[in-house]
């Protein structure tokens, strides 16, 4: 952009405000004029804070910024052409015109100012984007504030595309929304032309949450009226002649239909098919092929293709993109920064934004800075020169030194890396998103001796060069055995699993707790949460006869996709566990704390490594180790553990788990 840009003068904070002008004829589709004026925070300008998400940047539209032509997103014209005036100016603070995209100095200085910028704006602007008839419908209702309707079925999937803008994925949004705060003019939330304040977005937007069940309510009605009358006389009636399947796929669709009919009716749904057994229905099924192909056919629209199931589907993969969690997060965050005028913790934000994302991998770390302390944001350098990784490399070197909690984080993020720069292996890749189905479920991988670690008193340094991690912790041993497993059918794994447990009586002591909770990784006692795995096992390895096929369900649906992603193994000291993929004989399993899992450590070849580590170097350090993955280890004694941890475990070596001396390592 040239000489679009004048300088800025650093040394008094001085920022550009975009002065929006009123369009030619009052046309909504008026061509976009606006002029850059230079200000000073000392001066108290006026200005409001645009917070909105680039979005992609073709087809670009045109605007013209200080008597030149440029291009912008269609996201952003949008916007100014929503917020400009018919009859006067407006004055703004909009990122990509009011600082210098080009010049990656000024962009840096910028960001450390991005808190005082939002901060001081006399209001906040949140752009969601154009609308649609579902989003204004429920913007409408939110304007008028009517919480009977946020109840209501459509509300709930009006609502839901509105959680499925991009603003609610994006980092940097999260402190332009948060430090925000202006007593006369709270933000205002936008989509549309409809604009409402944020904390009748917020109150609806909570109201959504508590009423989740009712999606999932419509699609189980519909879902069940759809197959009752399927059950009729007069539907069957109506079902014309089709050759009956092949043999061998006769299995496939029995197989489908009992998944069907599962889904619908709950595990006790033979009544509802009239058949007094399961025999009885699958003869059935095998008699009346062209009546359960045609029934098939309603199951397949029931679950997927109609409006409803749509709708369902859409709002579980919502789940995962746009979490429960993420609104009492922002509303908390807003309450301590803006509010109470404190500040937040990297462990916090980062725990509470693991499903944000950024264009440039580094601003993962520069997007939330404006939320933490000043000693915090001093320790962290902004520079778009660097390796995105060596961005995260400091971030992480002052959360382990300077946040109780922080170390979690690492346990929290345990995916493969995609940095083709070597970091050392204790920092985790900020920039994956956590798997909602694991990340934000603390019980996988998490056993009840690596949980203990959680309260213990760390002893953790890092070297000057941020190269090295120097901790203590418990080892259970180098690992001697490993069983991986690879796609195949049910017998296939009940081979696997008979295999494992001769190893496990072979190579552990007596006492382990049941394989199919270590095989799980489950720490949870509840009974009523145990029972199903503990039915489903006796079932698989032929100590109980199935009933309705509850065990094929259950080892489908919930343990299968847990073993898949696995590797079981056993130690040289006989502690058995499963880990995440990258482990291998030879590893060594240990609790650090701090960590909410036990980790996996590999000696390193420095030679490869091509990491400096001079300082470790000095203090004669000889063995180093990476982290390559996590596990979950099983107990030796939980009946024992659970009654220490109830008496509080006030020495944790009483337990036999963890009756052992700490050892020194070295991670890099």
């Amino acid at each position: 952009m040239g000489t679009l840009y004048q300088s800025l003068d650093t040394k008094r904070t001085q920022f550009r405000r975009l002065i929006l002008l009123p369009g030619e004829s009052g046309d909504f589709h008026d061509p976009l004029f606006g002029t850059l004026e230079m200000v000073w925070f000392d001066e108290s300008p006026e200005y409001e804070a645009l917070s909105y998400v680039w979005g992609p940047t073709s087809p670009a539209e045109r605007m013209v910024l200080n008597g030149k032509e440029i291009n912008i997103t269609p996201n952003l014209a949008g916007a100014l052409r929503q917020l400009r005036w018919p009859g006067s100016t407006r004055l703004l603070w909009v990122d990509a015109l009011c600082i210098n995209q080009g010049d990656l100095e000024e962009k840096a200085h910028q960001i450390k100012l991005m808190r005082p910028i939002y901060a001081l704006a006399s209001g906040v602007l949140v752009w969601l984007g154009p609308g649609t008839d579902a989003t204004d419908a429920a913007m409408r209702s939110i304007e008028k504030f009517d919480k009977a309707i946020w109840s209501t079925y459509d509300f709930q999937v009006n609502f839901m595309e509105l959680l499925y803008r991009p603003w609610f994925t994006r980092i940097w949004v999260v402190q332009e929304f948060v430090v925000g705060w202006n007593p006369k003019e709270n933000p205002k939330i936008g989509c549309g032309s409809v604009w409402v304040p944020w904390i009748s977005f917020f109150t609806a937007w909570a109201h959504f949450n508590d009423n989740l069940p009712v999606i999932d309510a419509e699609y189980t009605k519909q879902y069940q009226q759809s197959l009752s009358s399927t059950f009729e006389r007069s539907w069957i009636d109506q079902v014309t002649d089709v050759p009956p399947p092949p043999t061998s796929s006769l299995a496939s669709l029995e197989d489908q239909i009992l998944t069907g009919l599962r889904a619908a009716f709950g595990s006790n749904f033979l009544p509802q098919t009239g058949h007094a057994n399961m025999t009885e229905l699958l003869n059935n099924i095998r008699a009346n092929p062209a009546v359960w192909i045609a029934r098939n056919a309603v199951i397949r629209h029931c679950s997927y293709e109609s409006p409803v199931a749509k709708a369902y589907w859409r709002w579980l993969e919502l789940r995962k993109i746009v979490p429960v969690a993420y609104c009492g997060f922002l509303m908390h965050a807003r309450g301590t920064v803006a509010i109470s005028q404190k500040s937040l913790s990297f462990e916090k934000i980062l725990k509470g934004t693991m499903n944000l994302r950024s264009t440039d991998a580094r601003d993962r770390i520069y997007g939330i800075l404006g939320l933490v302390s000043k000693e915090a944001r001093d320790a962290i350098p902004v520079d778009y020169h660097k390796e995105p990784a060596w961005t995260f490399v400091p971030t992480m070197s002052y959360i382990i030194q300077h946040e109780a909690d922080g170390f979690a984080l690492l346990g929290l993020m345990w995916q493969t890396r995609h940095f083709k720069t070597p970091i050392p292996s204790w920092v985790p890749d900020f920039t994956v998103s956590a798997d909602y189905y694991d990340e934000h479920n603390p019980v996988f991988l998490r056993g009840s001796c690596a949980n203990v670690a959680w309260s213990w008193k760390q002893d953790t340094t890092v070297s000057e060069d941020h190269t090295t991690l120097s901790t203590s912790g418990v080892s259970f041993g180098r690992v001697m055995h490993i069983i991986s497993f690879v796609d195949g059918d049910r017998d296939y794994y009940v081979d696997r699993f008979r295999e494992i447990q001769t190893l496990v009586n072979d190579k552990c002591p007596p006492g382990q707790e049941p394989l199919w909770r270590t095989l799980i990784g489950i720490r949870n006692t509840d009974p009523e949460v145990c029972k199903p795995f503990a039915q489903c096992w006796d079932v698989l390895m032929g100590r109980a006869h199935e009933r309705g096929g509850e065990a094929l369900k259950m080892f489908q649906d919930a343990l299968l996709p847990i073993v898949q992603k696995r590797k079981f193994f056993i130690t040289d000291t006989g502690f058995a566990g499963v880990a995440t993929p990258m482990i291998r004989e030879g590893d060594t399993v240990a609790i650090i704390p701090g960590m909410v899992r036990a980790a996996v450590l590999r000696e390193a070849d420095l030679e490869d490594l091509k990491i400096h580590i001079k300082e470790a170097m000095k203090k004669q350090v000889t063995v180093f180790h990476r982290i390559t993955a996590f596990a979950y280890v099983a107990c030796h004694d939980r009946e024992e553990f659970e009654r220490l941890e109830k008496a509080g475990l006030e020495n944790w070596k009483d337990h036999v788990c963890l009756n052992r001396e700490m050892d020194k390592f070295h991670i890099i």
